[in-house]
């Protein structure tokens, strides 16, 4: 005897899509009456080209490259400058490229996101496209071969590569670029780690770290990386801390390897290093809720945002002495299209001598959502906690939970954007380990410069309807093929070079 069906009928079925649908839209409409709506990034459908005719798609393809060029031209020649200052340990008299050729041509593999030195050699080195670079950059005088490059790189501090990035940013806050998007007077940075690659066997460098996975032996690449994450969703890459073997170590015995928060302590010290006098809010996930963290952070004289994990009890119990205090802000009835009360505690004395002061916040968020499976409303509610080096109030709590707590989730992003959209984040490009590092730090510098290009006015206007990916494409195949004559390339080349960004 067969068993009944539990399929739905065609029939329920319907009527369920029905009800999903009619509560979809109650949500919606209720949602546009009593908010603004969220304005995302980008709007890029599945549509067609907007062009109806070449000559619409030539104006186009004019329109963007001509924003594009104009920040390359505000951007690279103080970077092209750097370049120049990097130390050169090759044979003076066999050298063919100059070391601004060799880095001009390292930064426009990532600018034009080429998965690999094979792919550079086939794209940068066509007749077309290298003219058309040499007409913007000068300096970009001959075309190398990536392995040349490769070369090179293996005997180039990494560091000096990632100065230029810091330069470049140091830069565009000096012109107050970003004056408007500060938290609290302060520059936001996020910290996170990542595994950049792994490799079978123990056939690499023996600075990569050691692990046995499923009975094989594997060697893989930790990196702790921070970025600038403001609350308009502008995320800037900044430095980079290695993990890695410390052969003295392991020569005694212990099989101590580097670790996650060792890395990102050392990244914190260099920050300071490179921002002496500047105000720093660094934001971190809950692993760094500890004490050597926090004091570290604290003898820097940095503001923090540690999201605040559960097991720490005493934290946890402060706070949740205040859950009968839990206060809407003022004239703001939704962020993000959620129900928002916040509750918090100032000046809790923390560690095993008391002699830190720190304040915790909770923010509880509150939202409707359909069940797919009965089509009712159903309230959702979440909550997120963090450890505070500000204290709270009223007037700060939306700026410091919403605008600077949860942008940490901007650097996840953007690291995935590294690794899954163009930037071929888990590809080595090169196994010699000081190679590799120079390399990664190529690609974060020209992913710094397409972020910050993505927000200048006419960019992010072609971004928001046609989307990163596709409106980069046409940069490179306009610049790759005869869609620019020679009269419209020399018009842009006598227009001032400057930077409007649509922050």
């Amino acid at each position: 005897m067969s068993k009944p069906s539990r399929r739905p009928t065609r029939e329920a079925r319907e009527l369920l899509k029905t009800k999903i649908t009619k509560a979809q839209n109650e949500i919606r409409n209720d949602l546009n009456i009593l908010c603004d709506p969220i304005e995302h990034r980008t709007q890029a459908t599945n549509a067609k080209f907007p062009a109806k005719s070449i000559d619409e798609q030539r104006l186009i393809y004019e329109d963007i490259t001509s924003a594009q060029i104009s920040a390359w031209r505000s951007m690279l020649p103080g970077l092209i400058k750097q370049f120049s200052k990097i130390k050169d340990v090759r044979r003076q008299d066999s050298i063919k490229h100059k070391v601004t050729t060799l880095m001009i041509y390292g930064l426009f593999i990532f600018i034009f996101r080429l998965s690999s030195r094979r792919k550079a050699n086939k794209e940068l080195s066509a007749p077309f496209v290298s003219e058309k670079i040499k007409e913007i950059f000068p300096e970009f005088e001959s075309i190398p071969h990536a392995d040349t490059l490769a070369r090179f790189l293996e005997n180039t501090n990494p560091l000096d590569i990632e100065k230029i990035n810091i330069d470049l940013v140091k830069e565009l806050i000096l012109n107050k670029k970003f004056k408007t998007l500060l938290i609290q007077g302060c520059l936001p940075i996020s910290i996170d780690a990542t595994q950049k690659l792994v490799r079978e066997g123990l056939l690499h460098d023996s600075k990569w770290l050691e692990r046995s996975f499923q009975n094989n032996d594997q060697q893989y690449i930790m990196v702790v990386e921070a970025n600038i994450t403001f609350k308009n969703g502008l995320t800037i890459p900044l430095m980079t801390e290695y993990l890695y073997n410390d052969t003295d170590v392991l020569a005694d015995g212990s099989d101590a390897q580097d670790c996650e928060l060792e890395g990102s302590n050392r990244l914190i010290v260099r920050i300071k290093n490179s921002f002496k006098r500047l105000k720093i809010i660094i934001i971190l996930d809950n692993l760094y809720a500890n004490m050597n963290t926090i004091q570290l952070l604290l003898s820097n004289r940095f503001q923090f945002m540690i999201k605040l994990p559960s097991k720490i009890k005493t934290l946890k119990k402060e706070l949740n002495s205040q859950r009968n205090f839990y206060q809407k802000i003022e004239k703001q009835l939704y962020y993000r299209e959620r129900k928002q009360v916040f509750c918090w505690k100032n000046n809790i004395k923390y560690g095993d001598k008391s002699d830190v002061i720190i304040h915790v916040v909770s923010c509880r968020d509150k939202w409707f959502e359909v069940d797919k499976n009965t089509g009712e409303i159903v309230v959702m509610v979440s909550e997120h906690c963090w450890i505070s080096s500000i204290e709270i109030s009223i007037d700060n709590v939306n700026e410091l939970c919403n605008l600077c707590g949860r942008k940490r989730a901007l650097i996840e992003d953007s690291m995935n954007t590294e690794k899954n959209r163009g930037y071929f984040y888990e590809n080595a490009y090169s196994y010699n380990w000081n190679g590799m590092r120079c390399f990664h730090q190529l690609m974060r510098l020209a992913h710094a410069i397409n972020a910050i290009s993505e927000f200048t006015k006419t960019l992010k206007k072609y971004i928001k309807s046609l989307g990163v990916l596709c409106t980069l494409n046409i940069i490179f195949e306009a610049l790759s093929n005869p869609w620019l004559s020679d009269d419209w390339m020399k018009i842009q080349l006598k227009k001032d070079a400057r930077l409007y960004l649509n922050l």
